[in-house]
């Protein structure tokens, strides 16, 4: 995020860049409450309520939706950030039919990770937030979690005409926005700290989508901060054109060439390629864009890309690594190496480069299709002999 806000200038902003008709809230990150938020009333309030109103009021959107994952059908690949992100945190005891306190837990990361407390406290605001909201007339709330429920404000003096649907089967709140874009088919105002929303929005213009989305990334030291995606866009076609010098990739091959740099950068899908950082791959940009290569309209080429992995590491380990060495991989050049033990020991081997590459294609579908694979061991997973989800490395 930190290359892209020094370099795409353009897209960042502390107003909101375009009018919006609707928005979309991530309302799994809101879950995240900080320490001043002491009370149940305060949570609904200063996480949901306040936020929803200012969307309403200050914004003009007509449509708001707030989506929560539905655990359901989140892909199973997930699991292995899943289990991460519990590592090592003292997960309260809290029990599938258990009522929640009647006051907040002081240890709300250790309450917040426990599923059964989490399905909880998203029934609490599902069942509170349409009531303490009060927009314009002619507005709507929308929430998606595990069933689609629309709340239409038509009058102030009248409660909301309320119309409750199935869910959508789609299991992450980011993916559930791409979901009501289609839907909507109008400007869209985004709310959300997750990095996601980005590659995911830029995703949409692949499907001819290409109504305006701003993102509400958070707050900074001097205020909000605006994503514009279009301008986003822009700054990505000029850099990755230059770097091609105006040759051609492919359809929407500059949306689908930053997919995979993110992926090659590690996310909740794919293994990162250690010590090539975000940084490094744009600095050997003409490389990365003259071996880049799709195999099909959401499959990048896995040859190619092994051949980009290997010259992102001879370009990082220039002495130590020669990406025209044919008799020994990435790996076994630098054990050969006079390279310090902590960076032999990450290089990746063969096998780890090919399960991220693997990871990319799952990836790829994933946001820009918006359909997560699911035989999820073609795509660089396994079922691990404990049961768990594994990188097949």
């Amino acid at each position: 995020m930190t290359l892209l806000r020094e370099n795409a200038t353009n897209a960042f902003g502390k107003t909101l860049p375009k009018p919006a008709e609707a928005s979309f809230i991530d309302g799994q990150i809101k879950l995240m409450k900080g320490d001043s938020v002491q009370t149940w009333s305060h949570f609904l309030y200063s996480q949901f309520a306040a936020i929803i109103t200012r969307h309403f009021m200050e914004y003009g959107c007509k449509t708001v939706v707030l989506a929560f994952d539905d655990k359901r059908h989140v892909p199973k690949a997930k699991a292995i950030t899943q289990l991460k992100r519990r590592t090592g945190v003292d997960i309260i005891e809290f029990f599938e039919n258990d009522t929640l306190p009647s006051e907040v837990p002081a240890n709300w990361k250790e309450a917040i990770m426990n599923p059964f407390f989490k399905h909880r406290v998203i029934e609490l605001v599902c069942e509170n937030i349409p009531r303490l909201v009060d927009p314009p007339a002619g507005c709507t709330l929308i929430i998606d979690w595990q069933t689609v429920t629309s709340y239409e404000y038509v009058e102030s003096t009248k409660d909301p005409i309320v119309t409750t649907g199935d869910c959508t089967n789609i299991g992450e709140a980011d993916i559930k926005f791409a979901q009501w874009m289609q839907r909507l088919m109008r400007p869209m105002l985004i709310e959300a700290t997750d990095g996601d929303y980005i590659p995911i929005s830029l995703g949409l213009k692949t499907m001819d989508i290409n109504h305006p989305v701003s993102i509400l990334k958070g707050r900074r030291e001097d205020g909000f901060e605006f994503i514009d995606i279009d301008e986003l866009h822009t700054f990505l076609c000029e850099s990755f054109g230059r770097a091609a010098r105006g040759k051609s990739l492919g359809e929407h091959w500059e949306i689908k060439l930053f997919i995979t740099l993110l992926g090659l950068s590690g996310t909740d899908f794919t293994r990162n390629l250690p010590l090539v950082s975000p940084s490094k791959m744009w600095a050997s940009l003409s490389i990365v864009v003259s071996t880049f290569a799709m195999d099909g309209p959401a499959t990048v080429h896995q040859k190619q890309c092994k051949r980009l992995v290997e010259l992102l590491y001879a370009e990082a380990f220039p002495k130590h690594i020669d990406a025209f060495e044919r008799s020994m991989s990435v790996w076994h050049q630098a054990q050969a190496s006079k390279l310090g033990a902590r960076n032999k020991a990450l290089i990746p081997t063969d096998a780890r480069i090919r399960c991220t590459l693997k990871n990319l294609n799952f990836l790829m579908a994933y946001w820009v299709t918006f359909k997560p694979p699911t035989a999820i061991e073609l795509y660089g997973f396994r079922v691990g002999t404990t049961g768990a989800i594994e990188w097949d490395d």
